[in-house]
């Protein structure tokens, strides 16, 4: 399969030289992405929607064709499209709303897998409604999340149950398909924090089964935005926390105020480039990165690797880990990697759950590096070669 080192002139903000690893909090932005936001502001189409004149139009016009896009991205045949500022915002509109229908004997299913925004968001809910959350844990040697401790939590009380598709930390995906299934034959809904899963491999919310499933565009190469998709009867019939002239159906009920359409035209640039280069070959290319990367650390001394076997533990894993170096903390290692024009992240990286069971410190966490569409073998191995300097 081709690979993708070619494509990295379409990232105006790779020019800098520097070797990119920061995807997993935001990636570079694509080319025809910046454009399309350029293009729409230059316009004049700039208005409102369901107007009658063309400006208008224009308006709705772009909404619908980003919400097929989106669809067709999701591989979804029907359901709401929400667009929102982020996938915090969207999972907090989600569960405000889901908190009305909840009440005291009521239960959400949550994992220490998850980012933080799948996790308070409905220990809030529950707090008002007086409904309990129950917390899966996750193996910390491995990084899996067994489908059995998610499973066992659920039960004919339970209502929700919120799992990541992919760790944020360490990469690890959970079979989302096996653990819908056990929520749907009690009656549970299940929304899927899709965040880290979208940029690395195809998603199709059927196959995955999900009720709900939340990204935000500006971890795949397009704007700061976030874009979930939900059924049919969830995104018409919950009671969603909205002002009076709003929509009473469809993903627009949901959305807090007018649409962002610079950010429609960024998402819709951004997935098209997604769903036109495949994700096959995205994926692909992150494992063979992923392999390159978790070979040279583990083959490091004085360097630990969470929740990873070796260099071909790479099934079920977006391309993205954590590490550590015997003598410095976490982010010395991430200061002197910037020094040789490297960027990683350090700390806990909003996955507070998650660092007790990889044996972290929950605020000095570890260091994380991400596999972008655009990372090379000439990025991966200046980064191993700034972290042996140490």
């Amino acid at each position: 399969m081709a690979e993708l080192h070619d494509i990295r002139h379409r990232f105006p903000g790779l020019a800098g030289g520097w070797a990119r690893f920061d995807g997993p909090a935001g990636t570079q932005v694509l080319d025809s992405a910046i454009d399309a936001m350029a293009d729409w502001q230059r316009s004049g189409n700039n208005a409102n929607a369901h107007g009658a004149f063309p400006a208008s139009q224009a308006c709705d016009a772009l909404e619908e064709r980003t919400t097929a896009t989106m669809r067709e991205f999701f591989g979804a045949g029907s359901g709401g499209i929400v667009f929102g500022p982020s996938t915090t915002a969207n999972l907090m509109a989600l569960s405000r709303a889901v908190g009305r229908t909840l009440g005291p004997g009521d239960e959400v299913v949550c994992t220490t897998l998850d980012h933080d925004s799948n996790v308070t968001p409905w220990v809030l809910a529950a707090e008002d409604s007086g409904a309990t959350v129950r917390m899966a844990e996750f193996d910390g040697a491995s990084g899996r999340l067994a489908t059995g401790a998610v499973v066992d939590l659920i039960g004919p009380a339970t209502r929700w149950v919120a799992v990541t598709g992919a760790s944020n930390v360490i990469g690890t995906m959970p079979d989302l398909p096996a653990i819908a299934e056990a929520a749907h034959a009690v009656g549970a809904r299940v929304v899927v924090d899709g965040v880290h899963r979208t940029p690395h491999v195809a998603v199709d919310v059927g196959a995955l089964g999900c009720d709900v499933y939340a990204t935000s565009s500006y971890k795949w190469y397009g704007p700061h935005a976030g874009v979930m998709w939900m059924a049919d009867d969830l995104v018409d019939d919950l009671p969603a926390y909205k002002v009076r002239p709003a929509p009473a159906t469809g993903g627009a009920r949901w959305q807090y105020g007018t649409a962002s359409y610079e950010a429609l035209a960024g998402i819709d640039a951004a997935a098209r480039f997604l769903l036109d280069t495949g994700m096959d070959a995205i994926e692909a290319h992150g494992q063979n990165r992923l392999k390159r990367l978790l070979a040279g650390l583990h083959g490091l001394v004085g360097v630990r690797v969470m929740a990873s076997t070796g260099p071909d533990d790479v099934d079920d894993r977006a391309p993205t880990l954590q590490f550590l170096v015997e003598g410095h903390a976490p982010h010395e290692v991430a200061g002197h990697l910037a020094t040789a024009r490297v960027a990683v992240w350090d700390g806990h990286n909003y996955a507070v759950e998650a660092m007790v069971p990889l044996g972290l410190d929950p605020e000095a966490g570890a260091v994380r590096a991400g596999i972008s569409a655009y990372t090379t073998d000439e990025d991966v191995d200046r980064l191993l070669g700034a972290v042996a300097a140490l």
